[in-house]
């Protein structure tokens, strides 16, 4: 007999539900329509349903609380999260629309798996245990090894999409073998239980142990160095995209499981776990600015600037999870990046117009001269991830900074306003390149309309977030809520 879970309420789990549909019925159209846009349309209407019923959970606290027990958590963050996903995805979508990389609209499975992808990243922000945690990773997972080994036939593709393979099959039986361990300290796999377990007394060496390797395997997928290798690659080989999507959906996903298991199942007793993602994130803030300074193509300079901005969001996680800042510091910041980070990769698609080699700085120079639009688009979305006022951005990394500080990891802060420092110039030397420099050929752009419409909407999303910086911080945080840089 089957027994129902206690507590199931559909509305929390509505826009998973809503995308596992689109999802089905997007590949069962692939199969009887030889046009894939049908089921990229399939997609848009999908997202945007499933997009109404994240809006409700995040403006409406009665849905708030948990579902299945509690497997399934509903509250401002994980409601806001999903939101940043479903965003993510949805301005992928349309980038991908006319995409000439490899053809990459024009297999039935493709829209699918980035809705598949999409509902494994909205199981992970809403988890209320690793259960369920560790079921919408693996659903994410698979379907962005698919993805990022898009471009059969081609060697960077290919190697892109085993890289991530290995590596993530690697990482995700880290992270299994570091519940399994967490479990046998504490007896509970939901992360208040274990939160409470290690509250109550000092936790062992199997907790420890448990927790660096959950930590470690987090750590891969947000790109924490030293585990962040996989991101300049694949980022490179895979069609550019899934690059956008992975870059932003991906990480979206895996913050918001960080921040969880960091603010619920690791309480203020276990410092232990706190200097270890302390120490990984300077590293992380080191690596990618010096990383990216070193790049003279523009997906492999944004691959290193994501784990730049890895390390601005860990410090945001850090203080989250003393208590000591509020989760909506990482919520408003993962949907900033989500406007930014994607435009960036949009342009950079239109630019390379299907030339494996045209990210190079040299196809940005006279950019402005030839599609002033586009070149005005990748300077907002640049001085954006570069932390200009009044852009999204600068209020991210500001909020961020402005976490470290109340919770004292002072030394941490100054690191990261150094680092900003550096971010500057390899983000200027391809505004400078759009502007300034002559092109010494002349590269045809010709943006689809529904690629225009990506970068449009990034853009709007980028200024909006930066010149109304309280309205998103307060549909998160409540009513009443406001947004504040100073004390």
């Amino acid at each position: 007999m089957i027994v129902p879970p206690d507590g199931l309420v559909l509305g929390g789990i509505a826009p998973a539900l809503t995308l596992l549909v689109a999802a089905a019925t997007a590949l069962i159209l692939g199969t009887v329509r030889a046009d894939a846009r049908q089921g990229g349309a399939v997609a848009l209407l999908g997202l945007a349903a499933a997009a109404v019923f994240a809006v409700r959970n995040l403006v409406d606290p009665g849905a708030h609380g948990a579902t299945f027990g509690v497997q399934w958590v509903v509250d401002g963050a994980s409601a806001g999260l999903a939101v940043a996903i479903l965003v993510g995805t949805f301005l992928a979508v349309l980038l991908s629309w006319d995409a000439p990389v490899a053809r990459v609209g024009d297999r039935p499975e493709f829209h699918p798996l980035l809705l598949l992808a999409a509902t494994g990243g909205i199981a992970m922000v809403h988890a209320g245990d690793f259960v369920v945690l560790l079921l919408g990773l693996e659903i994410l997972s698979l379907s962005v090894y698919a993805l990022s080994a898009w471009r059969t036939g081609v060697r960077e593709g290919e190697e892109a999409g085993m890289k991530y393979f290995l590596l993530g099959a690697f990482a995700s039986a880290i992270l299994i073998y570091g519940v399994a361990l967490t479990y046998g300290a504490t007896g509970a796999f939901d992360f208040a239980s274990i939160g409470a377990a290690l509250a109550a007394g000092a936790p062992g060496p199997l907790a420890l142990l448990g927790g660096a390797f959950v930590l470690v395997g987090l750590g891969f997928k947000v790109s924490f160095a030293p585990f962040h290798q996989w991101a300049p690659d694949v980022y490179t080989g895979a069609p550019t995209p899934v690059t956008a999507f992975m870059s932003v959906v991906v990480k979206v996903a895996a913050f918001g499981a960080l921040l969880r298991v960091a603010s619920e199942a690791w309480p203020a007793t276990v410092p232990s776990l706190d200097l270890m993602l302390a120490i990984l994130v300077a590293l992380t803030l080191v690596v990618g600015n010096l990383g990216a300074l070193l790049q003279s193509g523009a997906k492999r300079m944004l691959g290193y600037s994501a784990v730049a901005h890895a390390g601005y969001l860990g410090l945001a996680v850090l203080a989250a999870g003393q208590g000591l800042a509020s989760p909506t510091t990482v919520v408003w910041y993962l949907l900033a990046y989500t406007f930014m980070n994607l435009g960036a990769f949009a342009v950079t698609h239109l630019v390379m117009h299907d030339d494996p080699q045209g990210d190079r700085i040299e196809a940005w120079q006279g950019l402005g001269a030839r599609k002033p639009g586009l070149a005005i688009a990748m300077t907002l979305f640049l001085f954006s991830l570069a932390g200009f006022p009044p852009l999204a951005g600068f209020f991210g990394k500001a909020l961020a900074v402005r976490a470290a500080f109340d919770a004292g990891w002072s030394s941490l802060a100054v690191l990261a306003l150094l680092a900003a420092v550096v971010a500057v110039v390899y983000y200027t030397r391809f505004v400078f390149a759009m502007w300034f420099a002559r092109a010494p050929r002349a590269i045809e752009v010709a943006p689809s309309d529904a690629a225009r419409w990506a970068v449009g909407l990034a853009a709007a999303g980028t200024v909006a977030m930066g010149l109304f910086p309280d309205v998103w911080y307060a549909l998160v945080e409540g009513a009443g809520a406001a947004l504040a840089l100073v004390p």
